[in-house]
């Protein structure tokens, strides 16, 4: 059997004549065509998106490892604030301590070349007021 008689078969069946059918089978290829060119723009889209989401995914884990060094950084940074806090108490302290020692009167007493004019000086563990017993410091 011909491919003509077995159109022609088909078609007495379901009605159709042969050119009805070739009409229906070109329709049939255009709308094939037109779905085949709906899957490749659907898959040329999906392929686009994925790229996006890789690369929006890169950025994200660029900025995740930049917000991580920026917290150490700015651990480091309150460490380093902390002993410098605690360095400028201190001297602060010392600032107040000198201050307070340079504030006391001056000795209003004889001057360095008059005590050595009323006779040699007494040394210190000689002065009757000095303790030579470790126990008996008050």
């Amino acid at each position: 059997m011909s491919v003509v008689q077995d159109l022609r078969t088909r078609a007495k069946h379901r009605g159709f004549t042969p050119w009805q059918l070739i009409q229906k089978i070109g329709r049939l290829e255009r709308e094939a065509d037109a779905k085949d060119c709906d899957l490749v723009a659907m898959a040329t889209r999906i392929a686009e998106l994925t790229a996006e989401r890789n690369q929006l995914e890169e950025q994200l884990d660029t900025a995740a490892v930049d917000y991580s060094t920026a917290l150490d950084d700015l651990r480091i940074a309150r460490n380093e604030t902390a002993r410098t806090q605690e360095a400028l108490t201190a001297t602060k302290a010392q600032l107040a301590n000198a201050t307070a020692v340079s504030d006391l009167p001056k000795h209003t007493g004889q001057g360095l070349q008059q005590r050595f004019e009323q006779g040699p000086a007494i040394r210190l563990g000689a002065s009757p007021m000095a303790v030579t017993d470790p126990g008996r410091i008050a």
